[in-house]
């Protein structure tokens, strides 16, 4: 039904939209078809994409089967970015059939619940969309929930679509719900860890008992975030940052491993990064670092546009007798921007005009102006 909807308005907007002299515009005085000036002056790429791209294209001797394509496409509502995108990514889009293979094609995935503007965006990473590929996508859609998700997931790892669904995928879910996880939790590690789940079960569950091995329980929230991080790191780069936290805040392995406990993407730092938040905290700020290990969340601030302006500010209240000299560091940076405007800007906007301007201009890497103390 749908099909036979989808083909009426084909001949029309193929000969409104493509004239008999735009199939004379890409011939050569000899009458040949040039298929590298038909690619940039219609398709919209630039020249060095479409002597990459015309190799597939060598073939074709006229316009006709692209403008059917196009022409298509364009009916269908697919915007002439995406189609662009498409056709450097596969040029051989442009020798589909529409009767044979596009028609059918689109019509599986508008039954299977996406709008022609989520097709629009998958061909962007699938130009060739066949139908094992639309089932797969069909299960994604009720596993994750909608297809913004599944987009970012495939567009993170193509192999997703590529990999056997029940002998992989499947079995891979069970394997983690079998962990603890809740089918939420799996959803979220699936669209942020996609390939993990083209792995066979036995590599996943090399992966699992290396999150183990950081000491985060199974049945904690944190659980996915450290499978997340051991996914994306090996092992001796954990190591190393492991090593550096216990020799830059002179703590043992066990304070080391409670912090990562309550923070697994702390690991998911440089050590450049981890080594800046702790220089900046000990030095400038005069944190003990056994104050620091036991707040791992300060390490996912980041030190200019959130440690040093918040510094700045706490600094110049303290000078004015406006808070208190041992108030908690910890406690004013992990406050929301509305909170934290409202507790340490607005409350004291008439004591220390210039405030909230000084505040801005740090967090936007300037050096605020002198307020006087």
């Amino acid at each position: 039904m749908l099909r036979r909807q989808l083909q009426p308005w084909l001949l029309s907007a193929l000969c409104a939209t493509f004239p008999l002299h735009r199939c004379l515009l890409y011939s050569t005085s000899s009458g040949r078809f040039v298929v590298e000036d038909y690619l940039v002056d219609t398709c919209g790429i630039t020249p060095a994409q479409a002597r990459k791209a015309s190799k597939y294209l060598h073939h074709l001797k006229s316009p006709e089967k692209p403008d059917a394509v196009r022409a298509f496409l364009a009916g269908f509502g697919v915007s002439k970015a995406d189609v662009a995108t498409a056709i450097t990514r596969d040029t051989r889009l442009l020798c589909s059939s529409v009767d044979k293979t596009l028609t059918p094609q689109f019509a599986q995935l508008r039954e299977i619940g996406l709008s022609p503007a989520e097709i629009s965006r998958l061909m962007t990473i699938f130009p060739r969309i066949t139908p094992l590929r639309i089932s797969r996508i069909a299960f994604y859609l009720s596993f994750l929930g909608s297809y913004d998700k599944v987009h970012t997931a495939i567009r993170s790892s193509a192999y997703l679509l590529s990999t056997d669904v029940d002998n992989v995928v499947k079995p891979n879910i069970e394997l983690l719900l079998q962990c603890g996880l809740t089918p939420g939790d799996v959803a979220t590690l699936c669209s942020r860890v996609p390939v993990l789940f083209t792995k066979e079960p036995e590599r996943v569950m090399e992966v699992v008992a290396r999150a183990d091995k950081l000491g985060v329980p199974r049945n904690s929230a944190m659980f996915k975030r450290a499978l997340e991080i051991v996914h994306n790191q090996n092992p001796r780069r954990i190591s190393a940052k492991m090593d550096f936290l216990k020799k830059a805040l002179a703590c043992s392995e066990s304070e080391v491993a409670i912090a990562i406990c309550q923070m697994p993407p702390l690991l998911a730092a440089s050590v450049g990064k981890l080594g800046r938040v702790v220089e900046f905290l000990k030095v400038d700020v005069g944190l003990e670092p056994g104050y620091i290990v036991r707040r791992p969340q300060l390490f996912s601030l980041s030190v200019e546009k959130r440690l040093i302006p918040r510094h700045y500010v706490i600094k110049v209240l303290k000078a004015k007798g406006l808070v208190k000299k041992d108030i908690d560091f910890h406690s004013v940076v992990c406050l929301n921007e509305e909170r934290f405007a409202e507790r340490m800007l607005e409350r004291h906007k008439e004591s220390v005009p210039g405030l909230a301007g000084a505040y801005a201009a740090a967090c936007a890497g300037q050096v605020p102006s002198e307020i006087e103390l």
